[in-house]
């Protein structure tokens, strides 16, 4: 093995441990979180039960000071303080889908983030790999395994290329990566595109997009008189998605876009649907007047605090 080669493999080590860090991290967020919450509702179901238990035994004591079959009472009060219990539970739940409650769990998730960001943030430099100015992070456990578990290959070269070709004809890959893209295209309407003018200058401009019953197929819009609209004629932009609270985002450098001809009215009815309030504030002079682009992503990464694949479409 080279030295080039071996110090290759060093740095995917280096990757895949700084990676698991930051997996260990958020998986951590995620129980300390859950755990968080189950200790509010047993708190909020304990202090009903005790509340309703000792209005049930005031009760008594007022409207039935003569009754002497003490254990028929100590009996009562347990049903009350199981019904009142239960009752706690679902009193709690309901409280933290509220307003109120939801910010103490994002307060509580914040405190969190800002406990493990060292180990969330330290994997940024390590999400993509670019070896041969390619891009093969979503490749480098299995190359590992194959070169140091099981001694198949001595070479990155040869490992690479075996792996490609096993994950282009084993359709698990795709789907999963697919699905990935699906559900995180689905949570959010918010992308930025990145562009460049006549003269190479870049720009960056938020934009809300919709998707289609064509994976990998989105559309956005834009007034006409806007400079965004030279810049998407002249047919390749960048994107990225606005990350979650999960840190899950889409990414592209390979978008081709192109006028729609059919206007607004084409994607009328996707915006309405996936977009919210976003016709609230468009006339018919406006929607007519509306410019939309199709943006067809010829392959895109799908990342966040857990995972990174790459999604290939193919659209013919």
């Amino acid at each position: 093995m080279t030295a080039e080669d071996q110090r290759v493999l060093h740095n995917m080590r280096q990757r895949e441990l700084t990676l698991k860090k930051r997996q260990r991290a958020a998986n951590a967020i995620f129980h300390e979180t859950t755990r968080y919450r189950r200790l509010l509702m047993f708190v909020t179901a304990l202090a009903v039960a005790i509340l309703v238990t000792a209005v049930f035994l005031a009760t008594q004591v007022v409207y039935r000071p003569n009754e002497a079959d003490a254990s028929l009472i100590t009996w009562e009060a347990a049903r009350v303080l199981i019904i009142g219990a239960i009752v706690g539970l679902l009193v709690g739940a309901g409280w933290l889908r509220l307003a109120p409650g939801r910010r103490l769990l994002d307060r509580k998730e914040a405190q969190l983030n800002q406990k493990y960001s060292g180990d969330l943030h330290a994997g940024r430099r390590w999400q993509q790999f670019f070896y041969r100015d390619e891009e093969i992070s979503v490749y480098i456990p299995q190359i590992l395994h194959l070169i140091e578990s099981e001694h198949q290959f001595d070479n990155v070269d040869e490992a690479l290329a075996f792996v490609k070709s096993c994950r282009h004809d084993d359709p698990r890959f795709r789907d999963r990566g697919l699905a990935l893209f699906n559900s995180v295209a689905a949570g959010t309407d918010l992308i930025v595109v990145a562009s460049a003018d006549e003269q190479g200058r870049p720009s960056s401009r938020f934009m809300r997009f919709v998707t289609t019953d064509r994976p990998g197929v989105w559309c956005v819009t834009s007034a006409p008189d806007t400079p965004k609209v030279h810049e998407l004629d002249r047919g390749v932009v960048s994107i990225i998605t606005a990350p979650s609270e999960k840190g899950e985002a889409i990414s592209s450098n390979h978008v081709l876009v192109r006028r729609l001809e059919g206007g607004f009215a084409s994607v009328a009815d996707l915006y309405r649907e996936q977009v919210p309030r976003y016709l609230d504030g468009m006339t018919e002079e406006d929607q007519a007047c509306e410019v939309v682009y199709e943006l067809t992503l010829e392959s895109a990464r799908v990342s966040s605090w857990t995972y990174n694949e790459m999604v290939v479409f193919d659209h013919r």
